[in-house]
């Protein structure tokens, strides 16, 4: 089955378009776009009319390469910004019928699910596995055996939030950087009980922050997700790399050759919940992955679960 998912997340819209068949997801197109759809969301309210007219734009654009690569069916999937919008639902659902494309609002609960579907794709060993999926509205821990999950929590704290929240000099001050990180923790104190969920044979983090400190990490010049995947990060070597970026002004950090336009100003606030997360709960390393819930929601399309 040829599938095209997209994902109107709080900081970028994402395409996948792949073949589904056995549990395999053969990818033929990813695409990611920052359109910030969460701008100014963090206290609730409507989504912004240029938040809105970004990514109709950037759906656009999609659809005409959907088009071209023909595909059985196509699906929107929206998060933690369009969650907490008054007008969130409304937009998703004009967004999609539109186009003649299918729809879904997932709950925290359920987005945690499709990045651990997603990041799990080929692991079939006994381990137990731990999932990080820091976003621009939201963060989801999960936890699991053979990609099934038994731990599932999605937290109201992502890069986007926190950063406007807490973060409004350039560089970073660091009282910003250490207000954040109390924040951050005082959220993990009430929502995780680390005895419950801290039992991981492997973890791994998904998502932009993730994916672009390890390109950093890489010293990449051209982004390759070949080399991105798999990379190995420890817990110490993110916190070296949040401390670098945040020493560095927004036109710095925009001199980072993968460094994505759209990622730069809140690339500190994401790295700083990822090494906060990580700390927390004793992980000592995080593998990357480049599959998360995109791949997931095509394996869940595929088999008629959503």
């Amino acid at each position: 089955m040829r599938l095209a998912v997209i994902d109107t997340g709080t900081n970028s819209t994402r395409l996948l378009v792949a073949e589904v068949k056995d549990g395999q997801v053969s990818e033929l197109k990813r695409l990611t776009t920052v359109t910030r759809l969460g701008e100014k969301m963090d206290s609730g309210g409507h989504l912004l009319p240029a938040a809105r007219e970004r990514v109709d734009e950037c759906i656009n654009n999609y659809a005409g390469q959907i088009e071209k690569l023909g595909v059985d069916r196509v699906i929107i999937l929206a998060t933690s910004s369009v969650r907490a919008a008054i007008d969130g639902e409304e937009f998703l659902r004009k967004l999609a019928i539109s186009r003649g494309f299918d729809w879904k609002l997932l709950s925290g609960e359920e987005e945690a699910c499709l990045a651990y579907a997603g990041a799990t794709i080929g692991i079939g060993h006994d381990d137990r596995v731990m999932l990080f999926d820091v976003g621009g509205g939201s963060t989801e821990i999960v936890s699991g055996i053979n990609a099934e999950a038994d731990f599932i929590r999605s937290l109201d704290i992502g890069c986007v939030r926190l950063t406007e929240r807490f973060i409004h000099s350039d560089p970073v001050d660091s009282k910003e950087l250490e207000d954040s990180a109390g924040f951050i923790e005082s959220v993990l104190k009430r929502e995780l009980d680390p005895g419950s969920w801290n039992k991981s044979g492997k973890t791994i983090a998904v998502a932009g922050t993730a994916t672009s400190l390890a390109a950093i990490d890489l010293g990449l010049t051209i982004y390759d997700r070949d080399r991105v995947h798999g990379h190995v990060l420890s817990t110490g070597r993110i916190g070296e790399l949040l401390h670098r970026l945040a020493a560095m002004t927004l036109a710095e950090k925009l001199e980072i050759p993968t460094m994505e336009k759209g990622r730069a100003d809140v690339i500190v606030a994401g790295a700083l919940i990822l090494e906060r997360l990580a700390s927390y709960s004793g992980v000592k390393e995080l593998q990357i992955s480049e599959r998360d819930i995109l791949d997931g929601a095509a394996l869940a399309a595929e088999s008629g679960t959503i």
